[in-house]
């Protein structure tokens, strides 16, 4: 489903997802100001669109637009970052475990995000013994090539 040696950019309704999300956000934390009135929690919910909800939204979207992947032989690239760039690749004979997550905002969009772990020594702190426990790479994508990758991956890695 996804080609090999291209860049992938995540898909334009993750867009929609974030926007929802966030409006979802703003509009459970205003209703703390319900007692108070329904001009005023009408306020708050609109002062906090444009003031907070706008500004993030817009910092989502350039890094919407900064992110891709690049699915090679053996090995995946995650690149993403506007002023500081990023690149990170994940060989898949260090894979460890990979993970499609999927909670009800994302499946009423049809998205998946693929989360790869491994062995890495950022999971682990050398002073306190213990994980970070948090993935190495993460993906949003449709959820039927979520489930291509994580599926070609886990293929690869019982390949090695």
């Amino acid at each position: 489903m996804i080609n090999l040696n291209t860049k992938e950019k995540m898909p334009g309704k993750i867009k929609a997802y974030y926007f929802v999300k966030l409006i979802l956000f703003i509009f459970l934390f205003s209703l703390v100001f319900m007692p108070l009135g329904s001009k005023v929690w009408t306020s708050v919910f609109w002062l906090m669109a444009i003031f907070i909800g706008l500004p993030i939204y817009l910092i989502l979207l350039v890094d919407y637009s900064a992110f891709n992947f690049i699915l090679e032989e053996g090995k995946i690239t995650l690149n993403s970052g506007v002023i500081v760039k990023r690149s990170k690749t994940i060989a898949f004979d260090k894979v460890q475990n990979v993970e499609s997550v999927s909670g009800i905002l994302r499946r009423m969009f049809g998205l998946s995000t693929v989360e790869v772990w491994t062995s890495s020594a950022s999971q682990i702190n050398v002073h306190k013994a213990e994980s970070e426990n948090a993935p190495d790479g993460r993906l949003t994508l449709q959820t039927p090539n979520a489930e291509w990758l994580k599926n070609y991956i886990l293929d690869k890695q019982a390949k090695k």
